[in-house]
């Protein structure tokens, strides 16, 4: 495998890229067009890391108004992550525009569930609200999955729907019955969300094993994990009595942005 050992001058520091990662480099392209959107990436990675500790430690000690700001940032840096890998690796606009619409409805849902807290008399409407942005969001991450991955049969193609939809009623009874949670009112759009949330998951490691585990399906299918650990968390802090603690805040987030930095990751490798 061919590599090229690149001086970031901007960064001090050099890193190694291989031809098989950046198609830029097999297409004609001078190492200088890579360099500079390169270093953007992996900036954009750094300023995520820190933006996500600086949200944690506003949101557990004030939380309010300064959690949420700090927030938004944090999930704005995500969409500049699958911006800046979009630039490394170009032609492939349709995929990294899925994947930045399933981010931008990441970030709205983010805003939306924050502003349950803060504003406590509309709590019912920001919930739904979060719910139905993220769902609309793992819908464009489906969507991008099953237009990009190949290689499916009907088989391939149906069992992740049919796996989600009985993963989705489990879950329902499951987390009533023997985890205590209490959806009430929210129980018809939990089971909804379980489904497409499910979902991401399922087709995404459906395309990763039809695909000799190609690293965009990889990474998509390490995201969908993360998501729902991430959601798992968050259902114990809104549904069950005692659960929205420091550490549970702490774990959900971690999570859930591990799962929005992955996913947005894929573009890079996305062929």
């Amino acid at each position: 495998m061919l590599h090229f050992n690149l001086l970031l001058n901007r960064v001090g520091c050099c890193i190694l890229i291989s031809d098989e990662f950046f198609p830029r480099l097999r297409s004609g392209y001078n190492e200088e067009d890579i360099i500079l959107p390169t270093a953007y990436f992996y900036a954009a990675l750094a300023a995520g890391i820190a933006a996500v500790v600086v949200f944690l430690v506003l949101r557990v000690k004030y939380g309010g108004l300064k959690g949420l700001y700090s927030k938004a940032i944090a999930s704005f840096v995500f969409l500049l992550t699958a911006l800046s890998a979009a630039a490394v690796n170009p032609g492939h606009e349709v995929y990294a525009g899925l994947i930045v619409f399933g981010l931008v409805l990441g970030l709205s849902g983010d805003i939306w569930l924050d502003l349950k807290w803060i504003y406590e008399k509309n709590m019912e409407k920001f919930l739904n609200a979060g719910f139905i942005a993220f769902m609309i969001g793992h819908v464009f991450y489906i969507g991008a999955i099953y237009k990009f991955a190949g290689n499916w049969s009907v088989l391939t193609a149906v069992l992740p729907i049919i796996i989600s939809v009985v993963v989705a009623m489990g879950n329902v009874i499951v987390s009533e019955k023997l985890l205590k949670l209490k959806f009430g009112k929210f129980r018809t759009i939990v089971g909804v969300y379980t489904f497409f949330l499910f979902m991401t998951f399922a087709v995404s490691a459906v395309a990763m094993l039809n695909n000799s585990f190609a690293k965009q399906w990889i990474l998509m299918s390490a995201g969908g994990i993360l998501f729902i650990l991430s959601d798992a968390v968050l259902s114990n802090m809104y549904f069950k009595e005692g659960g929205n603690t420091k550490p549970n805040v702490i774990i959900n987030h971690t999570l859930y942005y591990a799962a929005q930095f992955v996913i947005a990751s894929s573009v890079l490798f996305i062929k």
